[in-house]
C-alpha cells in the first residue's frame, strides 16, 4: 500500500510527489494520458514560479521574455522592457515531463495511461479505482485538473468561476521568430472580459484568446482576428485549435475531505487576472506537502489544516487578483489610458507578473489613479 496516491501528473501533482518523496514518503502518481503528452497552454512560466523550484529549468526553456507589449484593441501599444527576465516560455509537453522525471528520480512511482474513474475515502484509508485495478493508500490527492474526478466525487472546490480559452501554436520562419523573440504581446478591449496573447517559443508562436465572460460566444472569431493581425492566417490554417478552461475562485472553497485534498486546477486556484495556473499549482503543492508530511504518520491523517492554509497563504492575493481583473476587464480602455499616462503603473504590471511585487501593492497603485465612483461600482460586485 502506498502512503500517498496522487491522481494527475501535471505541475501540481508532479511537484507534490517530488516534495513528498524527498521527505521519505512513499508516493504513487496515476496519470490518465501516456507521457509525455501534449497539453494546450500559452507556455509561460513566471520568474516567481521558477523561484519555487530547487532545480533549474534551463534545459527546457525555449525563450526568455524581457519585454511586454500591452495593447487596447490593436491600438496604442504600451511597451515595458527591462534587463531582468519576466517570464520563460516552455513547451508544456516538455515542462510537465521534466517535472515528472524529477519526481521519478526522487523515488516516485509514476504510472501513465491509467484513467481513474472512482475514488473512495473513509476512516480506514483511501482507494483509487482505474482499469479494473484498485490501488489502496493512506492519503489521496486530486491533481487531475479543471475536470477533477477527485474534486467532483468528494464535493471539493465546488464554488468556482471559469475562464475559457482557445489557442493555436503556429510554426513560423526564422526571420519572423526574430521579430518576436523575447516579447510577449497582450491585448484587451475587443469585447468585455476578453483578452488575447502572443507568446514566443523555440520554433513557433502561441496565439490565443480567452474570456472571463460566461456568455461570450465570439472566442473563435477573436482568435482569428489575432492571427490575422499578426499576418499569420496562411501559416495558421493547418495548425489545430485547442481549447481549455481555467478554474479560479476569488475565495478558496473547501479543499479537503478527511484523508484527501486537491491542488492546482483541481482546487480552482488559478490567477483570475493573468490566467496563470502553474504558480498556484506549485504553491498549493508546497502547502499540501507541509500538511501531509505532518499527518502521514498518524493512525488517522487529518488534512483539515490544508484548506485553512491555502486561504491564509493564497487567499488574499487571489481575491485581489480577482478585483483587479474586474477593474481591468470592466473598463479596459480606462485601464489602458492609465498605463499610457503612468509609466510606473505599466512597470508595476510587469513587476507583478514576474513576482517582484504583490497584487496588494499593484492594487493600491491602481486605486490611487482611478475615479472613486468607478472603483466603488466595480468592487461592490466582487
Amino acid at each position: 500500500m502506498h502512503q500517498v496516491i496522487i491522481v494527475g501528473a501535471g505541475p501540481a501533482g508532479a511537484h507534490l510527489a517530488y516534495l513528498l518523496s524527498r521527505e521519505g514518503i512513499n508516493v504513487l502518481v496515476l496519470e490518465k494520458e501516456r507521457l509525455p503528452r501534449y497539453k494546450p497552454c500559452a507556455g509561460g512560466v513566471t520568474i516567481k514560479s521558477c523561484r519555487l523550484l530547487d532545480y533549474s529549468l534551463d534545459p527546457i526553456i525555449e525563450d526568455t521574455v524581457r519585454t511586454v507589449v500591452l495593447t487596447h484593441h490593436q491600438a496604442q501599444p504600451v511597451t515595458v522592457a527591462r534587463d531582468r527576465p519576466i517570464v520563460h516560455t516552455v513547451s508544456r509537453e516538455r515542462f510537465d515531463e521534466f517535472l515528472v522525471e524529477k519526481a521519478r528520480k526522487a523515488g516516485v512511482e509514476v504510472r501513465d495511461g491509467v484513467r481513474v474513474n472512482r475514488v473512495h475515502v473513509n476512516d480506514a484509508g483511501v482507494s483509487v479505482h482505474a482499469d479494473n485495478v484498485v490501488w489502496p493508500g493512506q492519503v489521496l490527492v486530486g491533481a487531475d485538473g479543471a475536470l477533477s474526478v477527485v474534486a467532483h466525487t468528494l464535493g471539493l472546490a465546488r464554488r468556482k468561476k471559469t475562464a475559457v480559452t482557445l489557442a493555436k501554436e503556429v510554426k513560423v520562419p526564422g526571420e519572423r521568430l526574430v521579430q518576436n523573440r523575447g516579447i510577449i504581446k497582450v491585448q484587451y478591449g475587443f469585447a468585455p472580459g476578453t483578452f488575447t496573447w502572443v507568446f514566443p517559443k523555440a520554433d513557433r508562436l502561441s496565439l490565443g484568446a480567452g474570456t472571463l465572460a460566461p456568455r461570450f460566444t465570439g472566442l473563435r472569431a477573436l482568435l482569428g482576428e489575432v492571427i490575422r493581425s499578426e499576418g499569420l492566417a496562411n501559416l495558421a490554417a493547418t495548425s489545430r485549435t485547442q481549447g481549455w478552461t481555467i478554474p479560479y475562485n476569488p475565495r478558496p472553497d473547501l479543499l479537503h475531505h478527511g484523508r484527501a485534498l486537491v491542488v492546482g486546477d483541481a482546487a480552482a486556484l488559478a490567477d483570475a487576472f493573468t490566467g496563470e495556473g502553474i504558480y498556484a499549482a506549485l504553491v498549493s503543492a508546497r502547502l499540501a506537502m507541509e500538511v501531509i508530511a505532518d499527518q502521514i504518520k498518524k493512525a488517522a491523517p487529518d488534512l483539515r489544516h490544508y484548506t485553512g492554509l491555502v486561504r491564509e497563504r493564497m487567499g488574499p492575493e487571489m481575491l485581489t487578483a480577482y478585483r483587479i481583473a474586474r477593474l481591468v476587464y470592466s473598463a479596459p480602455g480606462l485601464f489602458h489610458r492609465l498605463l499610457q499616462h503612468y509609466s510606473e503603473l505599466a512597470a508595476g504590471f510587469v513587476e507583478l507578473v514576474a513576482g517582484d511585487i504583490t497584487y496588494s501593492r499593484f492594487f493600491r497603485s491602481c486605486m490611487k489613479r482611478l475615479p472613486v465612483t468607478f472603483l466603488r461600482t466595480v468592487l461592490d460586485r466582487a
